[in-house]
């Protein structure tokens, strides 16, 4: 929700948004759902959607700022590690 909005919350927001993918069609998708459902959804989980969302935001500062000092060494690694991280990951096969 919040990266659909500051995409389209910019003046040349539809102009990224034509640039957009796949990829970017998957990530977004819940942006599209009912709004009702997803507000019922966070609200009951507020406790643990804020801790995750502070441990995200330090993530992304992190990114930033390997990003703005040049640090293509710590963001190779950061991009390794996430990588890694990704292609050992597998969802938890439902319980019938």
């Amino acid at each position: 929700f919040a990266l659909m909005n500051a995409i389209s919350g910019q003046p040349q927001g539809k102009d990224y948004l034509s640039l957009a993918g796949p990829g970017f069609r998957d990530f977004t998708r819940i942006a599209a759902s009912d709004a009702k459902v997803w507000r019922d959804i966070l609200v009951s989980n507020r406790e643990e959607l804020l801790a995750q969302s502070k441990i995200f935001q330090r993530n992304l500062q992190a990114l930033e700022l390997m990003i703005s000092s040049g640090n293509g060494e710590a963001l190779e690694g950061l991009i390794e590690q996430a990588s890694l991280t990704r292609a050992n990951w597998s969802m938890a096969k439902s319980q019938k």
